[in-house]
């Protein structure tokens, strides 16, 4: 008969029971025939596996799997894992294990708290390093000792919540993934010192296991703490993300920030994440190493698109080495310059994009002045409504500016009473008008033409709150102007950089009066007037010639008669 390789038969075990009940299974195989001790009782699958699998054929496929080292058993579980397309099993892949473990190489003690540190928790402990993993799950932990003995590898396993802090046995470093917005099974666990770097003693305020974790991280005195978290709490205005990043500037025990595009470390998801990685308490940081790990120098791309870890690359190793002139990926940030931004920790807001680098260069080439000196800056607000209202008027959303930049007639209509049409005309749009979108859809830019409606009653153009309303003070650049810089693509991007606060992200309006303009010469002014004007004469054209299409297509066969016969 044919002897199965490891491979070929744990695709068997998976068919037959399941990945869990499969280790299980081949951890009591390997378990009996090395004489290991607290050997496990043999699973409930075990004889319809062997019946399923041919007898004979199983016992050499596990002998084979045996013969392995430890390692190539745990790459043999891995590329299993890897197959199973749909899964939903809490497994990071060979890859993004090995980068953690990387981080903590030089601890002889690691504490691995959360499901997703399993695959990182048996790496350390193949290299004979003292590994606790704590995990809520019990079918993990079960996982886990099952997968320890099949590796002949010393691993405690401890159900608990890794953030009631059960344990009391230091550990040199620690390794944590908590699961993202997930809410704490019982916060009454959760240690008192936890809790106030939080101000959440008193159990009013709404957390999530992620935020909650680096509370924790940042109440121990671990030498070295590895964090994954989502990417939204390096920036959110709201609850006590803004506590527990001010805490962890204040402690200077943050070392880096490497951000992780989506599906990059979690083939599963593609929110995008980010690796804190935290020194010991005694260890003073006055910078912050911030790496941007969707450079062509850390990931490429699959053939789906996804992002993948290039081989050979070592995060660890990065944070030691010297910063890297390239600024687009790399760059230590101290600890004032963080303060500075309200403790934003998004590296979008210090490493500079390709577009931000173009932009600098061009307008250190050119005279400049702030937006706030070149527009009158109209924040627009809400007027609410009134269903029998004698007054209408027209909203505009970003969906309202044409693919040539010219705003159309919005379509979302109110009405109003007479009270509040004093605050409407306030924020009433003028030809000549540039709306350029602040919440949201950051960027889109939007000129108001000259036959937009101009009444003081009825009918006028409004802008939605998403806007900012930017009217050209009288001699400085004009609203064509204006517009063609700032509907760049070079300048959109660089605009979206200066985004943060909540989950709807929006560019604060001191930074948005701080943006600078370039000031064209005469010249160039008049050349972008041009230039815009026959622009749109080519798009009127078009248009023209897309209806005259149309109308042809509808006067023919089969349109013409199926026309006739509509009702």
């Amino acid at each position: 008969m044919t002897k199965l390789n490891p491979w070929q038969f744990l695709s068997t075990m998976r068919e037959v029971s399941g990945l869990q009940n499969a280790a299980h299974i081949l951890a009591f195989s390997g378990a009996s025939r090395l004489n290991l001790e607290n050997s496990l009782s043999p699973p409930i699958g075990l004889e319809a596996a062997s019946e399923h699998a041919g007898g004979k054929a199983l016992d050499e496929a596990t002998r084979a799997l045996l013969d392995l080292s430890p390692t190539e058993r745990l790459s043999a579980i891995d590329e299993l894992i890897a197959s199973s397309h749909g899964r939903h099993d809490p497994w990071l892949l060979e890859t993004p294990a090995k980068r953690f473990a990387e981080f903590v190489d030089s601890a002889s003690s690691v504490r691995c708290s959360f499901e997703a540190s399993l695959h990182t928790a048996l790496l350390l402990a193949i290299r004979g390093k003292e590994v606790l993993f704590l995990s809520q799950n019990r079918d993990i932990c079960g996982f886990a000792q099952s997968l320890a003995v099949l590796l002949e590898c010393k691993l405690q396993v401890q159900f608990a919540d890794p953030l009631a802090r059960t344990d009391t046995t230091k550990f040199e470093a620690e390794v944590a993934f908590p699961p993202f917005g997930s809410k704490p099974m019982n916060t009454s666990q959760i240690p008192r010192r936890t809790l106030a770097i939080l101000d959440a003693e008193e159990g009013k305020k709404r957390l999530t296991e992620d935020v909650l974790a680096l509370a924790d991280a940042l109440a121990q005195s671990t030498g070295q703490t590895i964090l994954c978290v989502p990417d939204g709490l390096m920036y959110r205005g709201v609850g006590v993300e803004p506590l527990a990043r001010e805490a962890l500037v204040a402690s200077g025990r943050l070392k880096g920030v490497l951000a992780v595009p989506g599906g990059m470390i979690f083939p599963n998801t593609m929110m995008d994440t980010d690796v804190l990685v935290l020194t010991s308490s005694n260890m003073d940081g006055s910078k912050v190493r911030m790496l941007d790990l969707s450079h062509p120098s850390f990931s490429g791309r699959t053939v789906r698109g996804r992002p993948e870890i290039l081989p050979g690359t070592n995060w660890a190793r990065y944070l030691e080495e010297s910063t890297a002139t390239d600024e687009t990926f790399a760059k230590d940030v101290s600890l004032e310059e963080i303060k500075e931004k309200d403790f934003i920790l998004s590296i979008n807001r210090y490493l500079l994009p390709p577009a931000a680098v173009a932009l600098e260069g061009f307008l250190e080439r050119s005279r400049t002045i702030e937006l706030q000196d070149a527009v009158e800056l109209i924040r627009p607000l809400s007027l609410g409504k009134a269903e029998d209202g004698e007054f209408t008027i027209f909203e505009a959303s970003p969906a309202d500016v044409s693919q040539h930049g010219l705003l159309t007639q919005p379509h979302k209509i109110s009405t109003l009473e007479r009270a509040q049409m004093r605050k409407a005309r306030n924020q009433r749009l003028l030809p000549g008008d540039v709306i350029l979108s602040v919440k949201g859809t950051i960027g889109t830019a939007g000129l108001v033409p000259a036959d937009a409606p101009t009444s003081d009653e009825d009918g006028f153009w409004t802008a939605g709150q998403s806007f900012m309303i930017l009217r050209p003070k009288r001699g400085g650049v004009s609203g064509v102007v204006l517009y063609e810089y700032l509907a760049s693509p070079t300048v959109v991007e660089a605009l979206r950089t200066l985004a943060g606060g909540s989950g709807i992200q929006s560019i604060a309006i001191k930074d948005l009066k701080a943006f600078r303009v370039p000031i064209p010469s005469e010249k160039e002014a008049e050349r972008a007037e041009l230039t815009f004007k026959r622009r749109q004469e080519r798009h009127a054209q078009i248009e023209t010639i897309l209806a005259e299409i149309e109308a042809e297509r509808t006067s023919s066969w089969p349109s013409r008669e199926l026309n006739r016969d509509m009702p």
